[in-house]
């Protein structure tokens, strides 16, 4: 009998099973959007164009522009993101390590994204000699495409053709005075009198240009209002499923 007390005892003070434990899994309502600094992909050989941007110039603009996004409202039905029941907050690699601070996202801001179940936009200028693209590409927790705005800037050529040159001389030539008599009583007079006849010639000439036509270029340029333009395109009618 002092056996079978003994037991008892020692279950209860085990404390709770298994079964009594609770897992407790904290889970977000806010619709998170982490972005990246900018990057820029010079492949000019030839001239060097101007493409130098603020790196954080598209977390700004998305702090800006964010409440463009729509979210379900109802059964085909999307609402503005501030109508909605979940707010939306934007993070850059400066503020993100103070919320995720267990993913490294300098070096895979992808695939932190997908493991901690959020939206990731990515922003991507190409330049080369002819021309500059901005392209912003947001992704969702699974790594799928939602949204894509592009902005470009084209080099401009213009050919300006030489003008010939056309030259005009004209000459004149006086005639000799023709020489008169006038006789009276007291003798005769030789009078020289001018001709109002003008001999002369005209002489065009036309030189046609022999050099190649002149190249006027105007080179093209990143500039901030690129990035605002697509930073603007993303989030006006993007929706966000989750």
């Amino acid at each position: 009998m002092w056996l079978f007390f003994s037991m008892l005892i020692a279950v209860a003070d085990e404390g709770p099973t298994m079964a009594d434990k609770v897992m407790v899994v904290e889970a977000y309502r806010d619709i998170q959007v982490y972005v990246s600094p900018i990057t820029v992909v010079d492949q000019t050989q030839e001239t060097s164009v101007e493409a130098i941007i603020d790196p954080n110039a598209a977390f700004t603009y998305t702090g800006l522009f964010w409440k463009n996004a729509k979210v379900p409202s109802g059964y085909r039905s999307w609402q503005p993101v501030t109508l909605g029941d979940r707010e939306l907050k934007v993070y850059n690699q400066k503020t993100i390590k103070y919320v995720w601070p267990r993913c490294n996202y300098r070096s895979d801001p992808m695939g932190c994204s997908i493991k901690n179940d959020h939206y990731y936009l990515e922003t991507v200028v190409h330049v080369d000699d002819n021309q500059l693209v901005v392209k912003a590409t947001l992704y969702d927790s699974e790594a799928q495409v939602v949204g894509v705005s592009t902005k470009t800037d084209n080099k401009i050529i213009r050919w300006i053709k030489q003008q010939e040159t056309t030259a005009v001389h004209q000459s004149q030539q006086q005639p000799a005075p023709v020489q008169q008599s006038s006789c009276g009583p007291a003798g005769c007079n030789q009078i020289l009198s001018p001709v109002n006849q003008q001999a002369g010639s005209l002489t065009t000439i036309s030189k046609p240009k022999e050099e190649l036509p002149l190249k006027w270029e105007i080179p093209h340029s990143l500039t901030d209002n690129m990035i605002r333009q697509a930073m603007l395109g993303i989030w006006v009618g993007v929706k966000l499923k989750k």
